[in-house]
């Protein structure tokens, strides 16, 4: 038997792709500790904070991983892994050579488009190491990164930074680095070292596998994978409805996509815009006169994002007859990706500003980054960990049991975060904050292990990223940017914040929606897989990217 047939093996490959998870949740969540820093060396707004935590990094998250989640159905996971872990770590390294907002708002693009390929591929590696009953549990121990990354970001940038001003504090710094400088640089360098582990020790297993489902090679991935982003941008995406034959109607339903986009930018910005003080519209740059504002590039960013993916469900329900019944045609899918948008919308609205708004309300320094770090490892790290089994058994209970069990978590985690917002205690601020942090991610592996029951093997890295266009987007994208926008305009971040956790119960609605048809959906997706079984059977198996691991 060799290593990689091994029965501890595959918890060993569990155990890597957390890191992996971990390691983008440091990335993404360490301007949340830096924030004090920009705002003191920048100048930014609560807004641009927003938008530099959320928007420039969902944006592109979301847009290129479409096509980076084809990639990774249909070439090596592993390989995707590797190289998307070294460039958003590349990036992030470059987020601490950057001297103005507009420079480290690129890198932050940079990190989102590296991150686009990491869960689609973990996803659905796990999809083929653990069988279907414990992929609640497999999926909720993956999430663990998500705390684990986050909790490691407060306490080692906010250590980082605090270590650098005390040794440096005469101004003789490497480089003329300031504290936030080293910070980004010292946590991207150990990823592109991480990616090495991956590619020597990770392989790539036979796909479908567990799921006695035919697999058939992508003789043309990258082919794939661009012809997926081309869909999205026009004039590519133009040029597809015409290879696939699309009548007049769809070019004028794109069309119409193109005019609400643009109506969104008008009407957004101008009412932003219209509620802000001169000095919150932080003007970004000045081109022939006109004032671009943080604002507008936060609601173009929001409008090239509805248009790019209305223009992939557009083509995906001409082009793939597969993807459309079980993804973008799908009541129940749809109904979940707008359960998790709101739930991410709350979720990052807090996070974001946790540390901002402890040091702007309670006092606390940069030693709380240390203390909220290691509360968030330990109580998300076992909140995630513990949701897993408990949504599994919740799911033998009952057919709706995961999806009723995340509208209790998510209860329970808004109550502790109105306690957290509203008390001028520091112990009570500190104690909520573990409640609400054990609690909040609990929605992920359940809605994750749900949506993969929905689609065949094929598609579990395409319906990762579909589902996911609602939480980046929506809950990603708009989250810290409404809260900052809010606290901009009204002058009272708990009131923002406040606010955010208000969405609730959409969250609660959609969930309760999604049971009326969750149970055909899951009939649909078996009747696919029998459908795709009987089309592929004369057709013999091949697989692509590295070693493989035998039945």
């Amino acid at each position: 038997m060799t290593t990689h047939e091994r029965p501890w093996y595959r918890w060993y490959v569990l155990f890597i792709l957390t890191l992996i998870y971990s390691f983008s949740y440091v990335d993404r969540q360490i301007v949340t500790i830096l924030a004090p820093y920009l705002k003191r060396d920048m100048g930014v707004s609560d807004a641009q904070l927003g938008l530099l935590y959320g928007t420039s990094f969902a944006l592109f998250y979301c847009v290129f991983g479409i096509p980076l989640a084809r990639l990774a159905d249909g070439w090596s996971r592993v390989r995707t892994l590797a190289l998307g872990l070294s460039f958003w770590s590349l990036m992030t390294a470059i987020s601490g050579l950057s001297r103005s907002f507009v420079q480290l708002g690129t890198a932050r693009i940079g990190v989102g488009i590296g991150e686009a390929s990491a869960t689609p591929a973990a996803v659905s590696l796990l999809g083929d190491y653990f069988e279907r009953a414990r992929r609640g549990t497999v999926l909720s121990l993956y999430s663990v990164g998500v705390y684990v990354g986050a909790g490691a970001s407060l306490a080692i940038g906010g250590s980082i930074v605090s270590a650098w001003e005390r040794t440096f504090s005469g101004g003789n710094a490497p480089f003329g680095l300031t504290g936030w400088q080293a910070s980004f640089i010292g946590v991207g360098v150990p990823g592109m070292l991480f990616a090495l582990i991956v590619i020597l020790t990770i392989r790539e297993p036979m796909r479908g596998r567990l799921d006695t489902v035919l697999g058939k090679k992508d003789p043309h991935p990258f082919g794939s994978a661009l012809r997926d982003l081309g869909a999205m941008v026009p004039p590519w995406s133009w040029l597809r409805l015409q290879a696939l034959g699309a009548p007049r109607r769809e070019y004028v339903r794109n069309f119409t996509y193109l005019l609400l986009a643009v109506a969104l930018v008008v009407a957004a910005t101008w009412s932003t815009n219209h509620v802000l003080s001169a000095g919150h519209k932080a003007v970004i740059a000045t081109v022939g006169g006109f004032a671009i504002t943080s604002n507008l590039v936060q609601w173009i960013a929001i409008a090239v994002a509805f248009y790019v993916c209305s223009n992939w469900y557009q083509a995906t329900r001409l082009g793939d007859a597969y993807a459309h019944r079980l993804i973008t045609g799908s009541r129940t899918f749809a109904s979940l990706t707008v359960a998790g948008a709101f739930l991410a919308f709350a979720m990052n609205a807090v996070n974001a500003f946790v540390f901002v708004y402890a040091s702007r309300k309670l006092g606390l320094t940069a030693q709380a980054g240390l203390h909220l770090g290691i509360i968030a490892i330990i109580a998300g790290g076992a909140g995630i960990s513990l949701s897993g089994y408990l949504c599994d058994w919740a799911r033998r209970k009952h057919a709706f049991g995961r999806l009723y069990f995340v509208c209790v978590t998510a209860t329970a985690f808004s109550a502790a975060s109105v306690v957290q917002y509203l008390t001028s205690n520091v112990t009570v601020f500190y104690c909520a904050y573990a409640v609400a942090t054990f609690f909040v991610p609990m929605w992920f592996g359940p809605l994750q292990a749900t949506t993969q029951d929905l689609v065949i093997p094929r598609l579990r890295g395409t319906a990762f990223a579909a589902f996911s266009l609602g939480p980046n987007i929506f809950g990603l994208g708009l989250g810290p940017y409404f809260v900052g926008l809010l606290s901009d305009a009204s002058g009272d971040l708990r009131l923002a914040i406040l606010c955010a956790i208000g969405v609730l119960p959409i969250s609660i609605g959609a969930l309760l929606f999604a049971t009326r048809s969750l149970l055909q959906g899951e009939a649909n997706a078996h009747a696919e897989l029998e459908r795709f079984n009987a089309e592929s059977r004369d057709e013999a198996y091949v697989e692509v990217g590295g070693p493989q691991l035998t039945h």
